[in-house]
């Protein structure tokens, strides 16, 4: 993985999920990183299916492409989404009713010869699929702590975000934790 500061990088817009046409526009090294530090349920909160990543050989292309759009975009500047993390920083980058433009933006990235994820999903649920051994280890160390009766109910419901995530993009937990463990974290089926 390459470091926050060298190697590529992406310029994001983030569309929310519902029927207000918000955006968060930015950049990153690792979508899925950013993209879950916003809300605790970031798979349902966005509307990943809509969401366009702009894929650049560094941080500064991606910098100088979030700048450009942000300017494109000023007059859509909107405050943060209540539901937001606010620790999770982007306050600026928040834009109302901006959606069309945004997409021509991404167009004319595409035109330029940089890779556009038109629908954001399959980047994210490869990602996601990359660190299926960590959710493996995420949710055995869970069911041995809910065993042993010390995981809160705060640990079990970031348990089941983490595991739900996955499973909102195709990832299978039947191989990653028993039927009791599915049981003792609150997991469906």
């Amino acid at each position: 993985m390459p470091s926050a500061r060298h190697g590529p990088a992406f310029l994001y817009v983030l569309r929310m999920s519902g029927a207000e046409d918000l955006l968060k526009v930015g950049l990153t090294a690792d979508p899925l990183a950013r993209w879950s530090s916003f809300h605790p349920r970031w798979f349902e909160a966005f509307d990943i299916e809509h969401s366009l990543l702009v894929e650049t050989e560094s941080r500064g292309d991606a910098q100088a492409l979030e700048t450009a759009l942000h300017r494109r975009l000023k007059a859509h500047a909107c405050p943060v989404p209540l539901t937001m993390r606010a620790f999770a920083g982007g306050a600026t980058e928040w834009f109302r009713g901006a959606s069309l433009a945004a997409q021509d933006f991404v167009r004319s990235c595409e035109a330029q010869g940089f890779v556009v994820h038109a629908d954001a999903r399959g980047h994210i649920g490869a990602s996601l699929h990359t660190q299926r051994h960590v959710l493996a280890t995420v949710l055995d160390q869970a069911v041995r702590n809910a065993r042993d009766g010390v995981l809160t109910p705060q640990e079990i419901a970031a348990v089941r975000d983490l595991a739900e995530a996955h499973g909102a993009f195709g990832g299978d937990l039947s191989a990653l934790v028993t039927d009791e463990g599915r049981a003792l974290l609150h997991l469906g089926s």
